[in-house]
Protein backbone atom coordinates (compact mmCIF):
# COMPACT_ATOMS: atom_id res chain seq x y z
CA UNK A 1 0.00 0.00 0.00
CA UNK A 2 1.42 3.41 -0.59
CA UNK A 3 2.52 5.35 1.95
CA UNK A 4 0.88 8.33 3.36
CA UNK A 5 2.17 11.54 2.29
CA UNK A 6 3.50 14.70 4.63
CA UNK A 7 0.83 17.23 4.60
CA UNK A 8 1.64 20.06 6.41
CA UNK A 9 -0.89 21.23 8.72
CA UNK A 10 -1.74 24.48 7.26
CA UNK A 11 -1.91 23.70 3.63
CA UNK A 12 -5.88 23.50 3.90
CA UNK A 13 -6.46 25.71 6.85
CA UNK A 14 -7.19 29.16 5.90
CA UNK A 15 -9.95 28.21 2.86
CA UNK A 16 -13.13 30.36 2.87
CA UNK A 17 -16.41 28.97 3.67
CA UNK A 18 -17.62 27.31 0.44
CA UNK A 19 -14.00 26.08 -0.84
CA UNK A 20 -12.12 22.82 -1.14
CA UNK A 21 -8.80 22.21 -2.38
CA UNK A 22 -6.05 19.72 -2.99
CA UNK A 23 -2.53 19.47 -3.22
CA UNK A 24 0.15 18.10 -5.39
CA UNK A 25 3.86 17.66 -4.62
CA UNK A 26 6.14 16.21 -6.99
CA UNK A 27 9.94 15.21 -5.58
CA UNK A 28 12.17 14.15 -8.10
CA UNK A 29 15.87 12.79 -8.72
CA UNK A 30 16.74 12.21 -12.65
CA UNK A 31 20.61 11.07 -13.92
CA UNK A 32 20.41 12.35 -17.63
CA UNK A 33 23.60 10.58 -19.38
CA UNK A 34 23.84 11.82 -23.52
CA UNK A 35 26.28 10.64 -26.10
CA UNK A 36 27.23 11.76 -29.18
CA UNK A 37 30.08 10.75 -31.48
CA UNK A 38 31.16 7.44 -29.53
CA UNK A 39 31.50 9.92 -26.36
CA UNK A 40 29.96 10.80 -23.54
CA UNK A 41 29.60 14.58 -23.81
CA UNK A 42 26.63 15.82 -21.84
CA UNK A 43 25.84 14.25 -18.04
CA UNK A 44 23.24 15.74 -16.06
CA UNK A 45 21.95 15.85 -12.55
CA UNK A 46 18.55 16.89 -11.35
CA UNK A 47 16.82 17.16 -7.88
CA UNK A 48 13.60 18.93 -8.37
CA UNK A 49 10.21 19.64 -6.04
CA UNK A 50 7.53 21.58 -7.17
CA UNK A 51 3.62 21.88 -6.13
CA UNK A 52 0.32 22.37 -7.51
CA UNK A 53 -2.51 23.69 -5.41
CA UNK A 54 -6.02 23.49 -6.78
CA UNK A 55 -9.08 25.53 -4.91
CA UNK A 56 -12.63 24.66 -5.93
CA UNK A 57 -14.56 27.12 -4.76
CA UNK A 58 -17.86 26.30 -5.28
CA UNK A 59 -17.96 24.92 -8.99
CA UNK A 60 -15.26 27.13 -10.31
CA UNK A 61 -11.64 25.36 -10.15
CA UNK A 62 -8.40 27.95 -10.36
CA UNK A 63 -4.75 26.13 -10.42
CA UNK A 64 -1.56 27.46 -8.98
CA UNK A 65 1.88 26.04 -9.01
CA UNK A 66 5.74 26.81 -7.35
CA UNK A 67 8.52 25.69 -5.79
CA UNK A 68 8.54 27.29 -2.16
CA UNK A 69 6.72 24.16 -0.04
CA UNK A 70 7.08 26.44 3.48
CA UNK A 71 3.97 27.37 4.99
CA UNK A 72 4.39 30.92 3.44
CA UNK A 73 4.92 29.71 -0.10
CA UNK A 74 1.63 27.10 0.42
CA UNK A 75 0.07 30.29 1.09
CA UNK A 76 1.00 32.25 -1.81
CA UNK A 77 -0.50 29.04 -4.26
CA UNK A 78 -3.65 29.04 -2.19
CA UNK A 79 -4.24 32.66 -2.38
CA UNK A 80 -3.29 33.08 -6.69
CA UNK A 81 -5.27 29.89 -7.06
CA UNK A 82 -8.37 30.93 -5.02
CA UNK A 83 -7.83 34.19 -6.99
CA UNK A 84 -8.27 32.16 -10.30
CA UNK A 85 -10.99 29.84 -9.65
CA UNK A 86 -13.34 33.32 -8.52
CA UNK A 87 -12.76 34.44 -12.44
CA UNK A 88 -13.09 30.72 -13.88
CA UNK A 89 -15.20 28.96 -15.82
CA UNK A 90 -18.25 26.98 -13.62
CA UNK A 91 -17.74 23.08 -13.51
CA UNK A 92 -21.35 22.50 -12.42
CA UNK A 93 -20.58 18.52 -12.56
CA UNK A 94 -17.50 18.50 -11.04
CA UNK A 95 -18.12 16.08 -7.97
CA UNK A 96 -15.49 17.53 -5.63
CA UNK A 97 -12.93 16.09 -3.85
CA UNK A 98 -12.15 12.16 -3.14
CA UNK A 99 -11.75 11.24 0.59
CA UNK A 100 -9.01 8.91 2.24
CA UNK A 101 -11.25 5.73 1.90
CA UNK A 102 -11.28 6.47 -2.18
CA UNK A 103 -9.99 2.98 -4.23
CA UNK A 104 -6.95 2.03 -1.55
CA UNK A 105 -3.41 2.36 -3.66
CA UNK A 106 -1.93 -1.12 -4.08
CA UNK A 107 1.79 -1.86 -3.83
CA UNK A 108 3.26 -1.34 -7.24
CA UNK A 109 6.91 -2.48 -8.56
CA UNK A 110 9.57 0.59 -7.11
CA UNK A 111 13.25 -0.22 -7.08
CA UNK A 112 14.85 1.91 -4.48
CA UNK A 113 18.54 1.09 -6.17
CA UNK A 114 17.35 2.35 -9.60
CA UNK A 115 16.14 6.24 -8.30
CA UNK A 116 19.46 5.95 -6.23
CA UNK A 117 21.80 5.03 -8.91
CA UNK A 118 24.62 7.48 -9.29
CA UNK A 119 26.08 9.19 -12.16
CA UNK A 120 28.98 7.06 -12.53
CA UNK A 121 26.64 3.89 -12.47
CA UNK A 122 24.50 5.44 -15.34
CA UNK A 123 27.77 6.33 -16.84
CA UNK A 124 28.79 2.80 -16.86
CA UNK A 125 24.86 1.99 -18.85
CA UNK A 126 26.22 4.22 -21.31
CA UNK A 127 29.70 3.06 -21.71
CA UNK A 128 28.45 -0.55 -22.48
CA UNK A 129 25.62 0.71 -24.91
CA UNK A 130 28.49 2.37 -26.88
CA UNK A 131 30.63 -0.74 -27.14
CA UNK A 132 28.30 -3.05 -28.20
CA UNK A 133 27.25 -0.53 -30.95
CA UNK A 134 30.53 0.36 -32.12
CA UNK A 135 31.34 -3.35 -32.31
CA UNK A 136 27.88 -4.46 -34.48
CA UNK A 137 28.30 -1.36 -36.77
CA UNK A 138 32.55 -0.43 -37.12
CA UNK A 139 32.02 2.48 -38.91
CA UNK A 140 28.77 3.71 -37.60
CA UNK A 141 28.54 7.17 -35.44
CA UNK A 142 26.73 5.99 -32.46
CA UNK A 143 24.25 8.69 -30.26
CA UNK A 144 21.92 8.49 -27.79
CA UNK A 145 20.50 8.93 -23.74
CA UNK A 146 20.83 6.63 -20.89
CA UNK A 147 18.13 8.42 -18.20
CA UNK A 148 17.54 6.60 -14.61
CA UNK A 149 15.77 7.86 -11.11
CA UNK A 150 12.91 8.57 -10.12
CA UNK A 151 9.52 10.19 -8.63
CA UNK A 152 7.56 10.84 -5.57
CA UNK A 153 4.12 12.02 -5.64
CA UNK A 154 2.37 13.14 -3.09
CA UNK A 155 -1.44 14.50 -2.94
CA UNK A 156 -3.73 15.45 -0.16
CA UNK A 157 -6.78 17.22 0.20
CA UNK A 158 -8.93 19.00 2.33
CA UNK A 159 -11.63 16.03 1.93
CA UNK A 160 -9.23 14.23 4.27
CA UNK A 161 -7.04 12.37 1.44
CA UNK A 162 -3.59 11.54 1.90
CA UNK A 163 -1.47 9.36 0.03
CA UNK A 164 2.09 8.87 -1.67
CA UNK A 165 3.19 6.86 -4.75
CA UNK A 166 6.64 6.42 -5.99
CA UNK A 167 8.03 5.38 -9.67
CA UNK A 168 11.58 4.05 -10.34
CA UNK A 169 13.04 4.64 -13.99
CA UNK A 170 15.89 3.14 -16.16
CA UNK A 171 15.60 4.30 -19.94
CA UNK A 172 17.68 4.22 -23.20
CA UNK A 173 17.51 4.81 -26.47
CA UNK A 174 20.58 4.54 -29.08
CA UNK A 175 21.10 5.29 -32.69
CA UNK A 176 23.76 4.51 -34.50
CA UNK A 177 24.31 6.15 -38.31
CA UNK A 178 26.55 6.46 -41.66
CA UNK A 179 26.46 10.18 -42.47
CA UNK A 180 29.09 9.13 -45.12
CA UNK A 181 26.64 6.96 -46.83
CA UNK A 182 24.55 8.87 -49.65
CA UNK A 183 21.72 9.08 -48.30
CA UNK A 184 23.06 8.38 -45.28
CA UNK A 185 21.76 5.19 -43.26
CA UNK A 186 20.39 4.60 -39.64
CA UNK A 187 19.37 2.27 -36.81
CA UNK A 188 17.62 2.32 -33.32
CA UNK A 189 16.52 0.57 -30.64
CA UNK A 190 15.46 1.83 -27.08
CA UNK A 191 14.29 -0.08 -23.77
CA UNK A 192 12.65 0.82 -20.51
CA UNK A 193 12.40 -1.01 -17.45
CA UNK A 194 11.39 0.64 -13.26
CA UNK A 195 14.27 -2.14 -12.77
CA UNK A 196 17.70 -0.73 -14.41
CA UNK A 197 19.54 -3.76 -13.91
CA UNK A 198 17.26 -5.47 -16.41
CA UNK A 199 17.65 -2.55 -19.00
CA UNK A 200 19.65 -5.18 -21.31
CA UNK A 201 22.61 -2.28 -22.44
CA UNK A 202 24.39 -4.76 -24.49
CA UNK A 203 21.35 -5.97 -26.72
CA UNK A 204 20.27 -2.49 -27.15
CA UNK A 205 23.84 -1.27 -28.90
CA UNK A 206 23.80 -4.57 -30.93
CA UNK A 207 20.62 -3.76 -32.27
CA UNK A 208 20.71 -0.79 -33.19
CA UNK A 209 24.15 -1.08 -34.78
CA UNK A 210 23.01 -4.24 -36.71
CA UNK A 211 20.17 -1.87 -38.22
CA UNK A 212 22.23 0.13 -40.14
CA UNK A 213 21.72 -0.79 -43.88
CA UNK A 214 25.17 -2.08 -45.79
CA UNK A 215 23.54 -0.93 -48.79
CA UNK A 216 22.21 1.74 -50.57
CA UNK A 217 17.91 2.48 -49.83
CA UNK A 218 16.17 2.66 -52.64
CA UNK A 219 13.29 4.19 -53.27
CA UNK A 220 9.77 3.71 -53.18
CA UNK A 221 7.04 5.04 -54.53
CA UNK A 222 3.74 5.81 -52.05
CA UNK A 223 1.03 3.26 -51.85
CA UNK A 224 -0.53 0.92 -49.20
CA UNK A 225 1.50 -1.70 -48.27
CA UNK A 226 1.54 -4.79 -45.72
CA UNK A 227 3.70 -3.54 -43.14
CA UNK A 228 5.66 -4.84 -39.94
CA UNK A 229 5.65 -2.98 -37.38
CA UNK A 230 8.44 -3.22 -34.71
CA UNK A 231 8.00 -2.24 -31.11
CA UNK A 232 9.34 1.47 -31.70
CA UNK A 233 6.29 2.06 -34.27
CA UNK A 234 3.61 0.16 -32.69
CA UNK A 235 4.37 1.74 -29.52
CA UNK A 236 3.66 5.59 -30.94
CA UNK A 237 0.23 4.60 -32.71
CA UNK A 238 -1.22 2.79 -29.65
CA UNK A 239 -0.11 6.21 -27.81
CA UNK A 240 -2.10 8.05 -30.30
CA UNK A 241 -4.77 5.42 -29.83
CA UNK A 242 -5.12 5.86 -26.31
CA UNK A 243 -5.08 10.21 -26.41
CA UNK A 244 -7.77 9.94 -29.68
CA UNK A 245 -9.82 6.89 -28.17
CA UNK A 246 -9.95 6.54 -24.82
CA UNK A 247 -9.42 9.89 -23.36
CA UNK A 248 -12.14 11.02 -21.08
CA UNK A 249 -11.97 14.89 -22.42
CA UNK A 250 -12.76 13.27 -26.05
CA UNK A 251 -15.55 11.51 -24.69
CA UNK A 252 -16.83 14.85 -23.46
CA UNK A 253 -16.29 16.58 -26.71
CA UNK A 254 -17.35 13.86 -29.16
CA UNK A 255 -14.18 14.55 -31.23
CA UNK A 256 -13.00 10.85 -30.00
CA UNK A 257 -12.72 8.25 -32.62
CA UNK A 258 -14.41 5.37 -30.61
CA UNK A 259 -17.25 7.79 -28.80
CA UNK A 260 -19.30 6.08 -31.24
CA UNK A 261 -17.52 2.66 -31.60
CA UNK A 262 -17.97 1.18 -27.81
CA UNK A 263 -19.11 -2.19 -27.53
CA UNK A 264 -18.28 -2.61 -30.96
CA UNK A 265 -15.61 -4.61 -32.63
CA UNK A 266 -12.77 -2.47 -33.60
CA UNK A 267 -9.38 -5.09 -34.06
CA UNK A 268 -9.36 -8.97 -34.66
CA UNK A 269 -10.35 -11.34 -31.58
CA UNK A 270 -6.56 -11.77 -30.83
CA UNK A 271 -6.00 -8.07 -29.90
CA UNK A 272 -6.34 -7.46 -25.91
CA UNK A 273 -5.33 -4.32 -24.91
CA UNK A 274 -5.34 -3.20 -21.06
CA UNK A 275 -3.89 0.37 -19.27
CA UNK A 276 -2.67 -0.80 -16.07
CA UNK A 277 -0.18 1.07 -14.41
CA UNK A 278 -0.03 -1.52 -11.35
CA UNK A 279 1.54 -3.81 -13.94
CA UNK A 280 5.20 -5.23 -12.90
CA UNK A 281 5.54 -5.33 -17.33
CA UNK A 282 5.29 -1.52 -16.73
CA UNK A 283 6.65 1.91 -15.10
CA UNK A 284 4.25 1.33 -12.79
CA UNK A 285 2.37 3.76 -10.80
CA UNK A 286 0.07 3.50 -7.60
CA UNK A 287 -1.77 6.58 -7.43
CA UNK A 288 -2.79 9.16 -10.06
CA UNK A 289 -2.28 13.37 -9.85
CA UNK A 290 -5.66 13.51 -7.88
CA UNK A 291 -4.68 10.86 -5.52
CA UNK A 292 -7.04 8.34 -6.79
CA UNK A 293 -5.82 4.74 -6.92
CA UNK A 294 -4.83 3.42 -10.18
CA UNK A 295 -6.19 0.32 -11.47
CA UNK A 296 -6.31 -2.24 -14.79
CA UNK A 297 -8.89 -0.92 -17.07
CA UNK A 298 -9.40 -3.23 -20.58
CA UNK A 299 -9.18 -0.73 -23.15
CA UNK A 300 -10.03 -3.45 -26.15
CA UNK A 301 -10.92 -6.83 -24.99
CA UNK A 302 -11.04 -9.79 -27.65
CA UNK A 303 -11.48 -6.89 -30.44
CA UNK A 304 -14.40 -4.71 -28.81
CA UNK A 305 -13.44 -1.32 -27.42
CA UNK A 306 -14.40 -0.53 -24.09
CA UNK A 307 -15.03 2.99 -22.23
CA UNK A 308 -12.65 5.55 -21.68
CA UNK A 309 -10.92 6.82 -18.57
CA UNK A 310 -11.44 9.67 -16.48
CA UNK A 311 -10.24 12.04 -14.24
CA UNK A 312 -12.63 13.72 -11.56
CA UNK A 313 -14.09 16.92 -13.92
CA UNK A 314 -14.58 14.20 -17.12
CA UNK A 315 -16.30 11.68 -14.90
CA UNK A 316 -18.54 14.25 -13.66
CA UNK A 317 -19.44 15.31 -17.02
CA UNK A 318 -19.83 11.51 -17.76
CA UNK A 319 -21.53 10.73 -14.89
CA UNK A 320 -19.28 7.99 -13.90
CA UNK A 321 -16.61 7.42 -11.12
CA UNK A 322 -12.86 8.61 -11.65
CA UNK A 323 -10.45 5.54 -12.84
CA UNK A 324 -7.75 6.80 -11.51
CA UNK A 325 -5.83 8.38 -14.65
CA UNK A 326 -5.91 12.52 -14.25
CA UNK A 327 -2.83 14.02 -15.06
CA UNK A 328 -1.42 17.11 -13.40
CA UNK A 329 -4.25 19.41 -13.87
CA UNK A 330 -2.00 22.57 -14.30
CA UNK A 331 -1.44 23.88 -18.08
CA UNK A 332 -0.05 22.06 -20.38
CA UNK A 333 -0.99 18.47 -19.37
CA UNK A 334 -4.69 19.37 -17.44
CA UNK A 335 -5.91 20.33 -20.98
CA UNK A 336 -5.76 16.75 -22.88
CA UNK A 337 -7.47 15.38 -20.00
CA UNK A 338 -7.19 12.09 -18.72
CA UNK A 339 -5.50 9.37 -21.10
CA UNK A 340 -4.33 6.11 -20.39
CA UNK A 341 -0.57 6.20 -20.14
CA UNK A 342 0.20 2.92 -19.09
CA UNK A 343 -0.86 0.86 -22.17
CA UNK A 344 -0.17 -3.31 -22.38
CA UNK A 345 -0.62 -5.44 -25.70
CA UNK A 346 -0.98 -8.94 -25.54
CA UNK A 347 1.57 -10.74 -27.20
CA UNK A 348 1.31 -13.27 -29.82
CA UNK A 349 3.34 -16.47 -30.40
CA UNK A 350 5.47 -15.28 -33.81
CA UNK A 351 9.11 -14.42 -34.23
CA UNK A 352 10.13 -11.59 -36.16
CA UNK A 353 11.64 -13.74 -39.00
CA UNK A 354 7.70 -15.29 -38.97
CA UNK A 355 6.11 -12.06 -39.02
CA UNK A 356 8.49 -11.08 -41.82
CA UNK A 357 7.74 -14.34 -43.30
CA UNK A 358 4.23 -14.32 -43.14
CA UNK A 359 4.38 -10.57 -44.59
CA UNK A 360 5.65 -12.34 -48.19
CA UNK A 361 5.84 -8.34 -49.42
CA UNK A 362 5.78 -4.95 -47.48
CA UNK A 363 7.55 -3.17 -45.42
CA UNK A 364 9.34 -3.66 -42.44
CA UNK A 365 9.27 -0.14 -40.04
CA UNK A 366 11.48 0.48 -36.68
CA UNK A 367 10.63 3.76 -35.62
CA UNK A 368 7.89 6.85 -36.66
CA UNK A 369 9.02 10.32 -36.08
CA UNK A 370 7.03 13.46 -35.76
CA UNK A 371 3.65 11.99 -35.90
CA UNK A 372 1.22 14.36 -35.60
CA UNK A 373 -2.82 14.16 -35.67
CA UNK A 374 -4.28 15.23 -38.87
CA UNK A 375 -8.33 14.19 -37.88
CA UNK A 376 -8.98 12.87 -34.11
CA UNK A 377 -12.58 11.69 -34.82
CA UNK A 378 -11.11 9.50 -37.24
CA UNK A 379 -8.10 8.82 -35.53
CA UNK A 380 -6.10 10.38 -38.40
CA UNK A 381 -2.52 10.42 -38.00
CA UNK A 382 0.51 11.67 -39.91
CA UNK A 383 3.90 10.94 -39.65
CA UNK A 384 7.14 9.59 -40.82
CA UNK A 385 9.06 5.88 -41.14
CA UNK A 386 12.78 6.71 -39.59
CA UNK A 387 16.14 4.50 -38.90
CA UNK A 388 15.47 1.09 -40.11
CA UNK A 389 12.78 0.38 -43.25
CA UNK A 390 13.47 -2.03 -45.10
CA UNK A 391 11.72 -3.80 -48.31
CA UNK A 392 10.16 -7.73 -47.82
CA UNK A 393 10.08 -10.00 -50.73
CA UNK A 394 9.25 -13.23 -50.44
CA UNK A 395 8.65 -13.12 -46.78
CA UNK A 396 12.38 -12.18 -46.60
CA UNK A 397 13.90 -8.52 -45.57
CA UNK A 398 15.00 -7.55 -48.92
CA UNK A 399 17.19 -4.59 -48.59
CA UNK A 400 16.76 -1.13 -46.73
CA UNK A 401 14.07 1.96 -48.76
CA UNK A 402 13.91 5.42 -48.58
CA UNK A 403 12.00 7.06 -45.55
CA UNK A 404 8.26 7.59 -46.24
CA UNK A 405 5.72 9.54 -45.03
CA UNK A 406 2.53 7.62 -43.55
CA UNK A 407 -1.39 9.38 -43.24
CA UNK A 408 -3.28 6.71 -41.83
CA UNK A 409 -5.87 6.17 -39.19
CA UNK A 410 -4.95 4.00 -35.92
CA UNK A 411 -8.71 2.47 -36.25
CA UNK A 412 -7.46 1.02 -39.43
CA UNK A 413 -4.39 0.37 -38.36
CA UNK A 414 -6.01 -1.84 -35.17
CA UNK A 415 -8.40 -3.86 -38.12
CA UNK A 416 -5.89 -5.05 -39.96
CA UNK A 417 -3.49 -6.56 -36.99
CA UNK A 418 -2.87 -9.95 -38.59
CA UNK A 419 -0.05 -11.51 -36.23
CA UNK A 420 1.68 -10.12 -33.17
CA UNK A 421 5.23 -11.01 -32.07
CA UNK A 422 5.77 -13.08 -28.80
CA UNK A 423 8.45 -10.63 -27.18
CA UNK A 424 7.82 -7.71 -25.54
CA UNK A 425 9.44 -4.04 -24.50
CA UNK A 426 8.67 -1.23 -22.39
CA UNK A 427 8.63 1.90 -24.26
CA UNK A 428 8.53 4.74 -22.40
CA UNK A 429 8.98 8.41 -22.45
CA UNK A 430 12.06 10.06 -21.13
CA UNK A 431 11.13 10.46 -17.34
CA UNK A 432 8.45 7.53 -17.31
CA UNK A 433 5.11 9.61 -16.81
CA UNK A 434 4.09 6.98 -19.90
CA UNK A 435 4.82 3.66 -20.73
CA UNK A 436 3.50 1.28 -23.56
CA UNK A 437 4.98 -2.71 -23.07
CA UNK A 438 3.67 -4.08 -26.85
CA UNK A 439 5.42 -6.65 -29.24
CA UNK A 440 6.02 -6.62 -33.38
CA UNK A 441 2.28 -6.62 -34.94
CA UNK A 442 2.22 -7.61 -38.54
CA UNK A 443 -0.57 -5.08 -40.56
CA UNK A 444 -2.25 -6.32 -43.36
CA UNK A 445 -2.33 -2.54 -45.04
CA UNK A 446 -0.82 0.47 -44.11
CA UNK A 447 -1.17 3.82 -46.03
CA UNK A 448 2.04 6.08 -47.13
CA UNK A 449 1.36 9.21 -48.87
CA UNK A 450 5.04 9.98 -50.19
CA UNK A 451 8.63 9.43 -50.20
CA UNK A 452 11.22 11.21 -49.17
CA UNK A 453 15.15 11.88 -50.47
CA UNK A 454 17.09 9.93 -47.64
Amino acid sequence: MAARARRPPTAFADLAPGQSADLRAVRSVWTTIRFANGRIHQPHLERATHFSYRVADGARLGIATGVDGSARGLAGLRTAAAALARIAPAEPKFPGFPGGRTRVPVRTPYSAATEALTPEAATGIAERILAAAEAAAPNGRVAGVVVVGGESLSVANSAGLDRTGRLSLAQASVLVDRPDRDPPVSGWSEEAHWDAARLDAERLGREAGERVATTEPEALAPGAYRVVLRGPALAEALGFLAHLGFGGQGEVEQWSCLARRRGQRVAPETVHLIDDPTSRETIAQSIDFEGVGTRRVPLIDHGIAGPAVTDLVTAGRLGRKPTGHALPPESPWGEYGPIPAHLLLAPGDASEEELVRETRRGLLVTRFHYVRVVDPGRGLITGMTRDGTYRIERGEIAGPVRNLRFTESVLQMLRGIELLGRERRIYASERGASAATVPSAAVRSFRFTSATLF
